[in-house]
């Protein structure tokens, strides 16, 4: 028998088991220390490792980011804990020219074996911290991108991040913290290289991102779809787990695709342009996106809530797309 356990705490249970396997791993951020992080999501690690492993650092993404690169190159395993995903915009030169590159630059003589947590979506904190940049990370050569869904993914893909050569960008969704799952007593990995189908279905493919699978299901559950719908989370974007969605496309002849992250150049459109790529001739209906307004965050709730996809919102697309015959 598993345990019921978050995913918030989930990811923190992970990071403890590397810890404890590889001196190596080292964790920073602001406030990950003693006080356990901003959502307590690094509780207990400081008293476990010590503050030579879990390092309290200023407020300064800028700088420690740039010191876990060094740390990387040079035999460490750091962990950046950059608190919201919205902090890339201030860190961006080092992840992008320096932990993106450096292997590239040095011929392989490099590499950058480095995890950058990025707290991520909405949850009434406004136009700072609340969005979701994974397709931002996607679009710079040299980085993995990470999106988990559910507490059993975020557990076993922080591990495989961890042991990673390469730098990854986890992004963690504020409003998953809570949801718990059963997660076996076991140790596990979860691979890179390989998509959740996480339920099966003949009439449509939906490719959820991150917690949008919950959104998805409980769509379903409610009786809103008129559809037998097969649902893929992806776990990974760069590399893209592409075939997963590839083959069920083939077999239903119809794609919807929910993030929240934005719908300009989202997730969401490199997946319909590839599938547009691959197998149009199995088409039986446009692709349709759903994902959040470009615009903004907002802190009001009701704004908030308008700005996102819901469950009617996923129904209304899916049921729009079955329309096609």
């Amino acid at each position: 028998m598993g345990k019921r356990v978050s995913f918030m705490n989930a990811i923190r249970d992970g990071i403890a088991e590397e810890m404890r396997k590889d001196p190596t791993v080292v964790i920073m951020g602001e406030g990950v220390g003693e006080r356990g992080g901003s959502y307590g999501h690094t509780k207990n690690l400081w008293q476990e490792f010590g503050a030579e492993r879990v390092i309290d650092t200023p407020i300064s993404e800028n700088g420690f980011t740039g010191m876990a690169v060094g740390a990387a190159a040079t035999g460490l395993r750091p962990i950046v804990d950059i608190m919201f995903a919205d902090i890339l915009y201030e860190i961006m030169s080092q992840v992008a020219q320096q932990a993106g590159k450096l292997s590239y630059m040095s011929a392989g003589q490099y590499s950058v074996p480095m995890v950058i947590r990025a707290q991520m979506g909405c949850r009434i904190t406004g136009p700072h911290h609340s969005a979701c940049l994974y397709a931002l990370c996607m679009h710079v050569p040299g980085l993995k991108v990470v999106v988990p869904g559910n507490a059993y993914d975020a557990k076993g893909l922080m591990k495989t991040a961890i042991r990673d050569d390469d730098p990854v960008v986890f992004f963690e969704h504020k409003f998953n913290y809570a949801v718990r799952s059963e997660l076996p007593e076991e140790e596990y990995y979860v691979p890179f290289d390989k998509a959740n189908i996480l339920r099966e279905g003949k009439d449509i493919t939906v490719v959820s991102i991150g917690p949008m699978q919950d959104k998805v299901l409980s769509a379903i559950e409610k009786g809103l779809v008129d559809a037998d719908v097969e649902l893929i989370d992806p776990r990974v974007y760069v590399p893209l787990n592409f075939d997963e969605i590839r083959e069920s496309v083939k077999k239903t002849g119809r794609l919807v695709i929910v993030e929240e992250g934005y719908l300009t150049c989202g997730a969401g459109a490199e997946i319909a342009a590839r599938v547009s790529e691959t197998v149009m001739g199995s088409m039986k209906a446009p692709i349709v996106r759903v994902a959040a307004l470009d615009i903004p965050h907002p802190y009001a709730p009701v704004l908030e809530h308008a700005m996102i996809p819901d469950e009617q919102d996923i129904a209304d697309a899916v049921n729009s797309v079955m329309s096609h015959k």
